[in-house]
């Protein structure tokens, strides 16, 4: 019995990511308004139904890619900042988040990167914790000033990035986000 939920789990998981793949690999291909639950369902090799079971919406796709990225930051990013000075940290983090960026491709970045798109403004997100995090630890050893709270100072960094990436789209990526990304964020941290 128990092997048996074992293996029912396991199918589980593979179901619900093989659905996250297609419609990973859909929304990248065609843009995430153009692709339909029923299309996302089809490639998938399930019924609508199961797709329903796994995701309330298709936003929910949208959900797990941003959960990912948070994740990716939490275990793999957090604990291997190999910078020391605060400020420096910071800008180390933004060189991996660009890194992060760079991995995806102009053209899947540009389908995230609209208005339509709020998970980027969804508070609390481990992303966003990793970087509190350092700038709290920052202001704590006096590296950093308290004249703002480390929740302010975050969002503020993050707004910044995001402008630097959405100019990279922009210029349909012939800049060099990397470059960029350090030069402004070395700027921005001077000032905090």
């Amino acid at each position: 019995m128990n092997n048996k939920m074992t293996t029912r789990t396991k199918q589980a998981i593979a179901s619900k990511n093989k659905i996250y793949k297609c419609g990973e690999n859909l929304i990248r291909k065609y843009g995430f308004d153009a692709v339909t639950v029923e299309q996302i369902a089809k490639n998938a090799g399930v019924s609508v139904g199961t797709y329903y079971y796994y995701y309330e919406s298709k936003m929910d796709l949208l959900r797990e890619a941003f959960n990912k990225a948070d994740k990716y930051f939490l275990e793999e990013v957090e604990g291997k900042l190999t910078e020391t000075v605060c400020k420096k940290r910071i800008v180390e983090f933004f060189d991996i988040y660009a890194d992060y960026t760079l991995k995806d491709g102009i053209d899947v970045i540009k389908k995230f990167y609209t208005s339509e798109n709020k998970m980027f403004i969804v508070d609390g997100r481990g992303m966003q914790n990793v970087l509190t995090n350092i700038i709290r630890a920052g202001q704590k050893n006096n590296e950093i000033s308290n004249d703002s709270d480390p929740e302010t100072l975050t969002k503020m960094l993050f707004v910044v990035a995001r402008g630097i990436i959405f100019d990279w789209c922009l210029y349909d990526g012939k800049t060099d986000l990397k470059v960029e990304m350090k030069q402004i964020m070395e700027i921005m941290t001077k000032h905090i």
